[in-house]
């Protein structure tokens, strides 16, 4: 039975620019990655006016750079590199250089210093800088679509003709945004959450004439949905329907409490004198039948 020969996964096309005055050199760097898997593109440049024109004419994965040239150095090309912020590896190799100018060139910049022929050394680095160089791209998308996702829903909060808040499960006020803050009486949302400290709603009950003060981290618990008052700046009471949810972290403990106040003492009132006008109707109706 025939084995069939082990081949390297391919890990994709790599874009390397090369900063190195020895064509063999150059070559050597290129063929090291292509026997290691990689599809490689890459150009050699050995001056500062070769090196500017191919960071302007298109993107690169990772930058190698000789420190040591007749035209160029590796300092020099380090400089140049910084000038365009590009998020990429920089990797110097060279034999010729000190362990002080090395530390040097690491402060300033460069991701790593290789000794020329540790080809041992230098691959292991190259996979290691280009990986962390993903992790960072990956790590600014994510943080770009969160700050993108948290502006959109900032949006949504500050202008839904709704009121939204957002406060711990003590009540403490966290946030509110501008509908329900002049629905309370206030004129700002910092002065809503300064002086009211506490969302506080309360049920009355008609029977005892009382308010009993409703735990919002329960309901939060219990679906969430319920209808109670607010006592406005001014002392008169709001009318609401109150939808309350938890926000949780990774393990479910809750951090805070979210939800929506929609005011709805016109509408409550509106019934109330409908329910007033039926019953006196009614009672006009049996005053009339009994004549």
């Amino acid at each position: 039975m025939s084995s069939i020969p082990n081949s390297k996964v391919s890990k994709g096309k790599l874009r390397v620019l090369i900063v190195e005055d020895s064509k063999i050199e150059a070559k050597f760097t290129a063929n090291l990655l292509k026997k290691n898997g990689y599809d490689v593109l890459s150009e050699r440049v050995e001056t500062e006016e070769d090196m500017k024109h191919q960071l302007d004419g298109q993107e690169w994965d990772i930058i190698i750079s000789d420190y040591q040239m007749p035209e160029f150095d590796g300092m020099r090309a380090l400089e140049l590199f910084q000038k365009y912020e590009l998020d990429i590896p920089f990797i110097l190799v060279s034999g010729k250089i000190g362990e002080e100018t090395a530390v040097d060139l690491m402060k300033m910049g460069a991701h790593d210093y290789i000794m020329k022929g540790n080809t041992a050394r230098l691959l292991p680095a190259i996979e290691s800088h280009l990986k962390d160089a993903a992790n960072r791209r990956d790590k600014h998308r994510l943080e770009s679509k969160l700050r993108e996702s948290e502006a959109q829903y900032r949006g949504f909060f500050e202008n839904a003709a709704i009121g939204i808040f957002r406060c711990d499960s003590e009540c403490n006020l966290l946030d509110v945004n501008h509908f329900l803050a002049a629905a309370l009486g206030f004129e700002t949302t910092d002065d809503c959450i300064a002086v009211s400290e506490k969302l506080i709603p309360e049920v009355y009950d008609s029977d005892t004439h009382k308010a009993a003060t409703v735990d919002l981290a329960a309901e939060a618990e219990e679906g969430g949905r319920f209808e109670a008052i607010f006592h406005r700046r001014d002392n008169t009471v709001m009318e609401a329907i109150i939808n309350v949810w938890a926000i949780q972290d990774e393990s479910s403990q809750s951090i805070y409490l979210e939800g929506t106040i929609e005011d709805v003492t016109e509408q409550r009132e509106m019934e109330r004198k409908l329910r007033e006008m039926e019953q006196l109707h009614e009672s006009l109706i049996d005053l009339t039948s009994n004549l």
